[in-house]
């Protein structure tokens, strides 16, 4: 097809179309009946159905009905129904005519002079197939139907037609499908148009912003608009694997759905930060729901299998969609085994610490401990936890616990320069392993262990402290001894680790301790902003937030 704007002759701007066909530098213009086999059904955005399905000249049911086979001109259902309403007229005439004729005849009397009397009569008038059609109303046999089974009734009208062609592409085009339509009866639509594809052959092309449909078709099968292009999610075109693609199948529900709806999106691995974040981004002023932003809670470490959706194999043809990756180093800092009450003396123990600090010597040296602490512990309780023999006097127990502690003190202190490098080693797989600085994939980690952890080493964890307590205890003096307790500790991160471990041992709800404290900042958010915008410990969480809703430069 060739497009042309030129101005005629009354000055006006108008559009001449040429629709071509054949081999290349061999074209004919395309006759109308050619170009009627390739037409396609559509189905327009904010659709009056219940106005189609009325009778009149715009009649849509009349449309439909006409063109199908079994009604071709001069078949004898055609006939048939011409014949019928010519018979049902003359039947209302005889109805008619005493009640109606001869009154109205017996006022004609006067009307007109007796040499030249006129005898009133109901004419039928010969009508058309078509107009016959444009008689009929369709309904679902109810009182006020709703828009939405309107839709459902005017959309099985539509494929009706579809379905009778023998010859041409089998197109369905519907924007927006669930328009006026529950969310159940999304479900059953999609899946009925899933299979009748599959008996059809028919295609069907919907648009559609709905979550709930976008969740229930196969990943293979959604088409990803950004930036004014299309991109196919299937197979091979993004850096999914197959088993990716079977995971997604069970687990993209609604909520995770809603990222094919967004601007950009955050993944996050648990409620805390799905609670916290839009708290955070409305008080350093990047609300993310006026950038377009989703808040994804894979609610695991999946992140790999839900970001490569976003990557794409074709290099010429990048997504580049901005994808923002919040996860915590978890590794616990040294002072978090300072205590020889949190040194488990078993072999499962011997080789998470010798990992996670990795010296080789450490499990050799533990294990030197353990053969000589064995008459005095069960092999798999904690030191202050297990039961001391009774055969040891008070003054053996305290030497042999000083003892183990400066022992265990003394490994630990040797480890503690190869802390930073394996925390280092931590972070490349990390980014490694979720795409870090692939197209517009960003990772940003809570250092060194979680969230949680990072938010009590900020300026603002006296506050989280103050909410955690609430939180657990219900009496005020219990939160003021926890309170003091924690007060002792010298170096701010024995203190956050404390507090942390709190949180763990406790089990308070992370997700209760992550409203209430998102519920302080929008309290205090007008002189929280700096506060957020300059701490260290925050700094990841506000830099994940900045990348999906433009950067520094980005705005509303």
């Amino acid at each position: 097809m060739e497009a042309e704007i030129y101005e005629d002759i009354n000055k006006q701007m108008k559009i001449k179309k040429i629709v071509q066909a054949g081999p290349e530098s061999l074209e004919s213009g395309m006759e109308d009946t050619v170009r009627h086999l390739l037409s396609v059904t559509y189905l327009k955005p904010l659709r009056d159905a219940a106005a189609e399905l009325r009778p009149g000249k715009r009649s849509r049911i009349a449309q439909v009905v006409k063109n199908l086979s079994d009604f071709a001109d001069d078949s004898p259902e055609q006939k048939q129904i011409i014949d019928s309403f010519a018979h049902a007229f003359d039947e209302l005439k005889t109805v008619l005519s005493d009640p109606v004729l001869k009154k109205i005849g017996e006022t004609v009397d006067h009307f007109f002079e007796d040499n030249n009397r006129k005898e009133p009569e109901i004419r039928s008038k010969e009508m058309s197939f078509v107009e016959i059609l444009r008689k009929l109303e369709l309904n679902l046999g109810e009182v006020g139907t709703g828009l939405g089974s309107s839709n459902l009734l005017f959309m099985a009208v539509e494929l009706l037609l579809l379905s009778e062609a023998e010859v041409g592409p089998k197109i369905a085009l519907i924007e927006e499908v669930e328009a006026h339509i529950h969310p159940q009866a999304q479900l059953r639509i999609i899946k009925h148009f899933e299979k009748d594809s599959i008996d059809t052959g028919i295609q069907y092309i919907f648009t559609s912003h709905s979550p709930v449909l976008a969740s229930s078709i196969s990943l293979e099968s959604i088409i990803f608009v950004y930036n004014k292009q299309a991109y196919p999610m299937r197979k091979g075109y993004t850096k999914l694997d197959e088993a990716d693609y079977e995971f997604l199948e069970r687990f993209l529900d609604a909520t995770k759905a809603n990222m094919f709806f967004a601007q950009g999106v955050i993944f996050v691995e648990g409620d805390a930060e799905n609670i916290l974040l839009p708290a955070i981004s409305e008080v350093i002023g990047r609300p993310l729901h006026r950038y377009g932003v989703s808040i994804i809670n894979v609610g695991n470490l999946a992140f790999k299998r839900y970001t490569s959706i976003f990557l794409r194999y074709d290099e010429s043809k990048l997504l580049n969609f901005p994808v923002s990756i919040i996860t915590d180093l978890d590794l616990k800092p040294i002072d978090y085994y300072d205590e020889p009450c949190y040194i488990m003396i078993n072999e499962k123990l011997n080789r998470e610490i010798a990992n996670l600090y990795g010296c080789e010597g450490i499990n050799r040296e533990l294990e030197k401990i353990y053969v000589t602490t064995k008459d005095m512990f069960s092999k798999s309780r904690t030191l202050y936890g297990s039961k001391i023999k009774e055969s040891l006097s008070l003054d053996e127990q305290s030497k042999k616990f000083k003892e183990i502690h400066t022992q265990i003190a003394e490994i630990l202190q040797m480890t503690e320069p190869q802390f930073e490098e394996f925390k280092e080693k931590n972070e490349y797989e990390i980014n490694e392993r979720y795409f870090n600085n692939i197209e517009k994939t960003k990772v940003f980690i809570s250092r060194p262990w979680t969230l949680e952890h990072s938010i009590a080493l900020s300026s603002l964890g006296e506050d989280f402290e103050n909410i955690l307590l609430e939180s657990h205890y219900t009496q005020e003096v219990n939160r003021d001894t926890k309170k003091k307790e924690w007060e002792r500790f010298s170096k701010p991160n024995q203190r956050a680790t404390a507090v942390y471990r709190f949180l763990l041992e406790k089990e308070v709800s992370k997700a209760v301790v992550a409203q209430k404290f998102a519920k302080f900042m929008l309290d205090n958010k007008s002189h929280l902003k700096e506060v957020l915008l300059s701490d260290e410990f925050l700094k990841h969480l506000v830099d994940a937030i900045y990348h999906v809703t433009g950067g520094e430069d980005g705005a509303i």
